[in-house]
């Protein structure tokens, strides 16, 4: 078995849709980049399960960049894995006009999983509308946009309920000499 099991569609409640702006909207309101994680269990029809918000000091949230440090990543897992969950997507916002791209920096140093997804969420989080925001799915090596027709064939927006944790990462400490 594949350790990453191809993903042909995507379950997307609504309500993930809404608890990802509720979170990230502080920060874009401050000018800053911010972002979550979707979870659920992986298979040919996904369905994201959890809004996973990644807080502390591992977390960067600035005018040009929203990042989380390995520390920040292990914590989701610590926190997914024993619930059969997985990291489906990666999520965050960008200031500015529509419509929303992928940076040089998130195609670079974005989560590289067959059929994961980056989703930009464009004005800060401002951006009410989920058929307006930037959706990309990794593919052959690289980030590739889901065009209207492929987004509507492959992601379902559906009134399923969510979890919606914060998890904060412990940040290692340095030795002293």
């Amino acid at each position: 078995m594949t350790p990453f099991p191809p993903i042909k569609r995507w379950r997307l409640p609504r309500a993930a849709c809404e608890r990802t702006r509720k979170s990230v909207l502080p920060a874009g309101r401050r000018g800053n980049e911010s972002g979550v994680f979707w979870a659920g269990r992986r298979q040919p029809t996904s369905t994201i399960s959890a809004v996973i918000v990644p807080a502390g000091p591992g977390v960067v949230q600035a005018p040009d960049r929203w990042s989380v440090t390995p520390e920040g990543y292990a914590a989701v897992a610590s926190w997914a894995k024993p619930r059969g969950l997985s990291l489906l997507a990666v999520v965050h916002t960008h200031p500015g006009i529509l419509p929303p791209r992928l940076s040089r920096t998130d195609r670079m140093q974005g989560l590289k999983v067959p059929d994961a997804l980056a989703v930009i969420i464009g004005r800060g989080g401002g951006e009410p509308d989920a058929n307006a925001w930037g959706w990309f799915v990794y593919d052959s090596g690289g980030y590739r946009e889901l065009g209207d027709t492929e987004r509507a064939e492959r992601l379902e927006l559906v009134d399923d309920t969510i979890d919606f944790v914060t998890v904060t990462a412990a940040m290692p400490v340095e030795a002293e000499p």
